[in-house]
């Protein structure tokens, strides 16, 4: 019954959540920074609903490692675009270590204080992702694509400042090519029109892409954006992928939707939280999110037991935290969100 319902959902709706074929200039222009795994990984998914959506304008990726090594994760995301039949959209390969962070000192740190908290993820430094010679994996085949000659900082820089005021940017790994294009080019960060962040934590004991990468996580979260929103990964726990949704998508008969069958159904996989779709989706339709809350946030980056973690207060209750106020997503629609992701994984490219 409840399979029934989504299916149905499925072929009836027309987008009127992420709103009915957006003209060019009402099309949101976002800026993707991914640490893309797969096959069908979370990262991947949610990079697809964005270049899906018809009311987004995917102006460029950034690849970064973290959940995979970086030519896996450009791999993956070249595939991901390929499907979606947006190949004239530009992928740049970024940063493959964190700005100071490394493998020896995370283990360095889980000799003296435990292992990090949550639930036990390392990324490309755990045992669960192949070496760094080693694809996973992909149905289909790999990728024709290539990357352009630029690092994923440097495409950033450039996107922003031919879209200045209209560029979103949308921030789903480790925040090592965001911090590094800060660095390098103070005036983007008047230039884009806002940030949406997955990542961090508030109640939940859980941490990774701050934790990869704390120091650049600390200069994304204290940059004065102009907007600033927060998919932390309480809110995401209200989500989950399910069997149910992969066979509502499945026989759509598009190279999109045979991929999740294959990546889910012929393999396989095990179901998780929907982090970096919802992120996702609350760029496409806002209105997924139903309740927020401002907090003030920072990252301990100190090399410590609570390296990568969120700090966070009320700007009410302590004025004099030195963190960016931030737009902390709280509590979402799920069946919103739900028909909103079956119906994009279900459009032709390029419709």
């Amino acid at each position: 019954m409840r399979r029934r319902s989504i299916v149905g959902f499925a072929l009836a709706l027309t987008l009127t959540a992420a709103g009915a074929r957006a003209d060019e200039a009402e099309r949101v222009k976002v800026f993707i920074d991914q640490d893309t795994s797969g096959p069908a990984g979370t990262d991947s998914v949610s990079i697809a609903m964005l270049l899906q959506a018809p009311n987004v304008d995917v102006v460029g990726i950034g690849v970064v490692a973290g959940d995979a090594w970086l030519d896996q994760a450009v791999y993956h995301t070249l595939k991901i675009v390929e499907l979606t039949g947006q190949t004239h959209v530009p992928v740049a390969a970024g940063s493959e270590v964190p700005l100071l962070n490394s493998q020896a000192m995370m283990e360095r740190r889980e000799e003296l204080w435990g292992e990090k908290a949550g639930d036990g993820w390392h990324g490309n430094w755990g045992d669960e992702v192949p070496p760094p010679d080693q694809i996973s994996y992909e149905p289909g085949g790999p990728p024709t694509l290539e990357v352009v000659d630029q690092t994923a900082a440097e495409l950033l820089i450039e996107m922003a400042r031919k879209h200045p005021g209209e560029l979103v940017l949308h921030t789903a790994g480790p925040l090592t090519n965001v911090a590094l294009a800060v660095r390098l080019a103070p005036d983007i960060v008047d230039k884009i029109k806002a940030v949406y962040t997955m990542g961090g934590h508030i109640h939940v004991n859980q941490r990774f892409n701050f934790w990869w990468d704390a120091e650049a996580a600390f200069i994304h979260i204290r940059t004065p954006w102009k907007e600033r929103h927060l998919t932390p990964i309480d809110v995401c726990h209200k989500t989950h992928m399910t069997r149910e949704l992969i066979e509502a998508i499945a026989d759509a008969g598009t190279p999109l939707a045979e991929y999740l069958r294959a990546s889910y159904l012929d393999l396989d996989r095990g179901y998780s939280y929907m982090w970096d779709e919802l992120a996702a989706a609350a760029i496409i339709d806002p209105a997924i999110i139903t309740e927020t809350e401002e907090l003030r946030l920072d990252v301990d980056y100190l090399p410590g037991p609570s390296y990568g973690k969120t700090v966070w207060t009320s700007p009410r209750i302590e004025p004099w935290f030195a963190g960016q106020t931030w737009t902390v997503q709280t509590d979402i629609d799920v069946e919103r969100f739900e028909k909103l992701f079956v119906e994009l994984m279900r459009r032709a490219p390029s419709e």
